[in-house]
């Protein structure tokens, strides 16, 4: 038998359970679809259109105009919505008496992280959306399907860009990598080891945005920005890089409505030039992010990484 001197010390017990995580989930859906159902409550009664329910008119014009069309009270009842989406990860840190900045990996991380971050945002986007143009092919989105996803991102006020221009640019970047990055990961890391945890955490987050038709590039995109986080310890860069991708697709659905510019697509699909110029920044930023989180000497450090050992976690 090994002396007590030659035994290792065992890893604390994570302090999240398996049974935890069902229920945040299912109290996260829970908030998502309520405050979906109090929106079209408070739309249908006439709270949020001025005193009077709509008509069926204003329904069509909605359909047809897209956001721009909206309410100013149903937008910001959206932003109100997708940040309440937080709630309860940090009912359930508070009631264990958890550290937000532990468990949800809210820690500063270098220029240089952010800088390379915005570089794979950029890759991203342009890799996905030919991932996407390619399983269009197989998986056809349904045209009514896009042009109303395309006319949900067109922004034709200030008041568009101040509630759903942030909302898409800047808020859901940040709480869902808070989840997803933080919160989801942190525990399937701990738990499964990094690999599965980035993995399980990624597959939770397409499940999550309901398009099956965008899930390979979401699940790429997630992938990603799960090694990112892991790696660095905080969500900064994986919040970088969703708001680059998001950002992009504001200005490209705005900017690019009428169709895509001749440089950059070739024959329906993203022009190989660029496509290839693509995956060479996302190579290099991603071995230049890495390298530098080592030198620094952030984030994990081995197969299982530091995740759940020697943690205070206390709030």
């Amino acid at each position: 038998m090994d002396s007590p001197e030659n035994q290792q010390p065992q890893r604390p017990k994570y302090p999240v359970s398996p049974g935890d995580i069902v229920r945040v989930i299912l109290a996260t859906l829970l908030v998502l679809v309520a405050g979906f159902t109090v929106v079209a409550l408070l739309t249908v009664s006439g709270v949020l259109t001025g005193g009077k329910p709509p008509t069926p008119e204003h329904l069509e014009e909605w359909t047809k105009n897209g956001i721009s069309s909206l309410p100013l009270a149903l937008k910001v009842m959206a932003m109100v919505v997708q940040a309440a989406l937080i709630v309860p990860v940090l009912l359930f840190l508070r009631n264990h008496k958890l550290s937000p900045y532990i468990f949800l990996r809210i820690r500063p991380v270098p220029l240089s992280l952010l800088f390379y971050s915005v570089v794979v945002g950029f890759a991203i986007a342009v890799i996905g959306d030919e991932i996407s143009r390619l399983v269009g092919l197989v998986l056809p989105m349904p045209e009514d399907m896009f042009e109303g996803l395309a006319r949900a991102l067109r922004l034709n006020s200030w008041a568009d860009v101040l509630t759903m221009g942030v909302t898409v640019a800047l808020l859901a970047p940040v709480v869902e990598e808070l989840i997803f990055r933080g919160f989801f990961q942190r525990y399937f890391e701990a738990t499964r080891g990094v690999t599965s945890g980035v993995l399980a955490a990624s597959a939770l987050f397409a499940a999550y945005h309901f398009n099956l038709y965008w899930m390979i590039p979401i699940l790429l995109m997630a992938t990603v920005m799960g090694a990112m986080a892991w790696r660095a310890e905080s969500v900064l860069p994986s919040v970088t890089v969703h708001a680059t991708n998001n950002v992009l697709g504001l200005v490209t659905a705005n900017v690019w409505a009428a169709g895509d510019p001749a440089w950059y697509t070739f024959k329906g699909h993203v022009n190989p030039w660029i496509i290839l110029l693509a995956i060479v920044l996302l190579i290099v930023a991603l071995r230049r992010f890495f390298s530098t989180a080592e030198m620094k000497g952030l984030g994990g450090h081995g197969p299982r990484g530091d995740s759940g050992g020697h943690l205070d976690t206390k709030a």
